[in-house]
């Protein structure tokens, strides 16, 4: 199939596009994003697929949305021995029209249009390398094209044979054979190997029967098998009688060692309670021992205590003497220091007062001059808002005087552009009238932009009238002068050069009266300045002060303030200096009396000391001469001696019977008791199970020689010897039909591998230009690429880089559409493929396309330019919204 024209209206975002494309080479579509590039492949394939009454959603979604219209695709097409041309419209008067000019001229409309371009694609066409061949924008990379019949037919060939009959009837004569072997085998096994319903019923069926079969066998089975198990189990419970007895005589004598163990155990705790005692009593002496001991030295550290208190007692009285006379003589010098303080204090007041009345003389000054300036900017300000409101002209009235202006400037150069000139030349000497004037000798010219009359001495008047047109400017020109004598009235100026001369005066008066404003704001709001004057007028006057005449604040100079400043800060100087001292002298007195103070209060609590540290030592010396006469030293230690004695011979008597004790219990006589227990507690258990299993089963024995298990067996056998023979029957015919398919399936892989590697070495070859003379690949049955080798690295195709698929799946289509012959090829599509390719990558490719086009029609849809650059030949077409 070629495609040789292609005609878009109003479809998607297309309101009308026609490309022209050669039979043969590279196309490129080139444009921006959302031009319609795509829209090219979608409305060819709907021209060729829906009918024109269609309502599917693929339909209704090409639909312009900005404006109300039908969708219109047309195409110019070639396929096999048929040209044609097609058209559909969709949505709005919906119709079909066909035009075949060969082999014979037809023409259909309608629905026998779209059947009868149905049926040439079905006669000419290869759908099935149609959709193979397209690399469409967005769509899985898949590199399958084992779908299609052309592209088979061509590798059969270049494979050097035909895979039987003649041409393609073989083949189909092949493919009908494997098909209804494999219904065949469908009545039995399903696609992946397992029974159908019907084959597998008839192996449930058999093995129910089987089961029955077995389950009859294993009943009479049990019977024999009850009878030997009866005599077993009496055996049983006989020995199991004699075992108990003899474990419940173990079991007796363990008991008796274990009342020995525990009656050695008893003397042990005693033994224990013995030590114990004897070990308090012996801790308690020792204890008394102790205590002495640390009641003499407790006696005899008081009494050492008592000396040292008594020297320290005297050193503090001296001490605190020598503190009081300090005191004393600081006191004085402190009196002395707030005398002066308050002298310096007086002064300084005297002199801050003065430069008070200084500073207020001073800013009264200040506040006089930033008064009356703030009235001469006032008046200032009044004098030029006079002086701007006899000027009218501002600059928005400037402007519609200039626009008016300018209108009839306009208009009266298009009057005269579009008016008829007329041209006077006398000839003689003559009387000749222009306009009413007498023309000089020579040529005149002037124009008609009105009605206008040439005379000649009473003998010709000659009227020029003007059309329509040159009319309507007049009345336009006489409109715009209106407007013009408006605007200048308003202004009250002539023209619209006094205009500008009065703009130009109210703009110096506007500056003027900014400039008085500025000034006026430089000086602020004088509100609170003109208060504080008042104020400090009011003050003076009270205090009987001369404000010097004017309010200016009259007799300190700025001198006298200067002065008075200097003579507050001396006198601060004098103050703090003084007062300075005055705190010195008062902290020495401070820390005098605190030292005295303290060092009185050091006596005071030596002194309570001393009294409390002569009680202690007094009563220590008292109470241990009271324990000594009540116990002498010598009987404490004796006593002590004694209870150790004791207590080493309770612990001697307790370490023989704990040594006999663990000597015992080495045997683990509760261990054993435990353990014989245990074994005749199982005995008994075992023993009465034993007989109870003895008595169910003498039961089951009475009840299974009346239920006839022989016959039972006899019939299951019969009935699975019936379902053995149709099953294996069935068995048979399903391995039968298994078999030929298998084959059938294999000798078909095979031709399918032969026939792979025709497409594997154009493959190659074209691979090669792209990646380098390192390259190889790798396809699977169905002539997909399974992996790609490069530099001696084999990766699977699901590993490689997105770049690396689309490189692949292009070179695919390419080496697709070299080996199919010219009259069974359809064109490759490439739609923005290639979005991942580096630029070296691209320039390869161009050169394959520029090999594989001239046979084959190669569409490529591009943003810019791209791998076509490398494409001399390439036919570019630029797309625009």
């Amino acid at each position: 199939m070629k495609v040789h024209r292609l005609l878009l209206k109003d479809f998607r975002g297309v309101e009308h596009r026609e490309l022209h494309l050669p039979e043969a080479g590279v196309v490129v579509l080139e444009g921006a994003n959302e031009v319609g590039k795509t829209s090219v492949v979608e409305a060819l394939d709907m021209l060729l697929t829906e009918k024109h009454s269609s309502r599917k959603s693929s339909v209704l979604a090409v639909k312009p949305v900005h404006r109300d219209a039908p969708t219109c695709v047309e195409a110019e097409l070639s396929c096999g021995p048929y040209r044609f041309t097609y058209r559909k419209q969709w949505h709005s008067r919906p119709a079909t029209a066909l035009t075949v000019s060969a082999p014979r001229r037809e023409q259909l409309t309608g629905e026998e249009a779209h059947a009868r371009v149905l049926a040439i694609l079905a006669e000419t066409l290869d759908e099935g390398l149609w959709r193979a061949l397209r690399l469409l924008q967005g769509a899985p990379l898949d590199t399958s094209v084992a779908g299609s019949a052309a592209l088979a037919a061509a590798l059969d060939a270049a494979a050097g044979g035909s895979s039987g009959g003649d041409g393609g009837d073989g083949a189909d004569g092949a493919e009908d054979l494997l098909e209804r072997v494999a219904a065949r085998r469908a009545e039995f096994l399903t696609a992946s190997g397992r029974p159908t319903a019907r084959f597998r019923a008839c192996g449930e069926e058999l093995e129910r029967a089987v089961a029955e079969r077995d389950a009859a066998a294993r009943a009479l089975a049990e019977v024999a098998a009850d009878v030997e198990r009866h005599a077993a189990l009496v055996a049983e419970r006989a020995r199991l009688r004699e075992h108990r007895d003899r474990t419940a005589a173990e079991a007796d004598g363990q008991r008796a060692a274990v009342a020995a163990l525990e009656e050695l155990r008893t003397r042990v705790r005693a033994g224990d309670e013995v030590v114990a005692q004897r070990a308090r009593a012996a801790e308690e002496a020792r204890a008394a021992v102790e205590r002495r001991r640390e009641r003499a030295e407790d006696a005899a550290r008081r009494a050492g205590e008592l000396a040292r208190q008594e020297e320290q007692l005297v050193r503090l009285r001296a001490a605190e003497e020598e503190a009081a006379a300090l005191t004393a003589r600081l006191e004085e010098a402190r009196a002395a220091a707030g005398e002066d303080a308050d002298a310096t204090r007086t002064a300084w007041s005297r002199a801050r007062a003065a430069a008070r009345a200084a500073e207020d003389a001073e800013t009264l000054r200040r506040l006089a001059a930033r008064l009356a300036a703030h009235e001469a900017a006032e008046r200032d300000v009044a004098a030029a808002r006079a002086a701007l409101g006899g000027l009218l002209v501002g600059e928005a009235l400037l402007r519609r005087v200039e626009e008016a202006d300018e209108a009839v400037r306009v208009a009266r150069a298009a009057a005269e552009a579009a008016a008829p000139r007329v041209v006077v030349e006398a000839l003689a000497d003559g009387r000749v009238l222009l306009a009413g004037e007498v023309l000089p000798a020579g040529t005149r010219e002037a124009t008609a932009t009105g009605e206008l009359e040439v005379a000649v001495d009473g003998l010709v008047r000659v009227r020029v009238v003007p059309g329509g047109g040159a009319r309507d400017l007049a009345e336009t020109v006489a409109g715009a002068e209106r407007e013009l004598r408006a605007v200048l009235a308003e202004a009250g100026v002539a023209d619209a050069a006094g205009a500008r001369r009065a703009a130009a005066e109210r703009r110096a008066a506007e500056g003027a009266l900014a400039l008085a404003r500025q000034r006026h704001a430089a000086v602020g709001d004088v509100a609170q300045d003109r208060a504080e004057h008042e104020r400090l007028l009011a003050e003076r006057a009270a205090a009987g002060e001369d404000d010097g005449g004017g309010g200016n604040g009259g007799g300190n100079a700025p001198g006298d303030v200067g002065a008075a400043r200097e003579a507050e800060r001396a006198a601060r100087a004098a103050e703090e200096e003084a007062r300075g001292r005055l705190d010195g002298a008062r902290a020495a007195v401070a820390e005098a009396r605190a030292r005295r103070e303290g060092l009185a209060a050091g006596v005071r609590g030596g002194e309570a000391t001393l009294r409390v540290v002569a009680e202690e030592a007094e009563r220590a010396a008292g109470q241990l001469a009271h324990d000594r006469d009540g116990a002498p030293d010598e009987a404490l230690a004796e006593a002590a001696a004694a209870a150790a004695a004791a207590l080493e011979e309770a612990r001697a008597q307790l370490s023989g019977a704990r040594a006999e004790l663990d000597a015992r219990e080495r045997g683990a006589a509760d261990t054993l008791l435990a353990h014989a227990e245990a074994v005749l507690a199982r005995a008994d258990e075992d023993l009465r199970r034993t007989e109870a299993d003895l008595a169910t089963l003498t039961v089951r024995l009475e009840l299974v020689g009346r239920e006839g298990r022989q016959a039972a067996l006899d019939t299951a056998e019969t009935a699975v010897e019936a379902l053995a023979a149709e099953h294996a029957a069935l068995a048979r015919r399903a391995a039968a039909a298994d078999l030929l398919h298998e084959v059938l399936v294999r000798h078909r892989a095979a031709a399918r591998r032969r026939y792979v590697a025709p497409f594997r070495d154009k493959l190659r070859t074209l691979g090669r230009l792209v990646f380098g003379d390192t390259f190889d690949v790798e396809l699977d049955d169905d002539l997909r690429v399974a992996s790609r080798e490069l530099h001696g690295r084999t990766v699977r195709w699901e590993q490689l880089s997105t770049g690396a698929r689309e490189q692949l799946a292009v070179l695919v289509r390419l080496a697709c559409a070299s080996l199919v012959s010219p009259e069974d090829g359809v064109p490759v599509v490439l739609d923005d493929a290639l979005g991942h390719s580096d630029p070296e990558r691209l320039r390869r490719l161009g050169a394959v396309l520029g090999l594989v086009a001239p046979p084959a029609q190669v569409l490529v849809m591009a943003p810019g330019p791209g791998v076509h650059s490398s494409v001399p030949a390439a036919t570019v077409v630029r797309l625009s919204h």
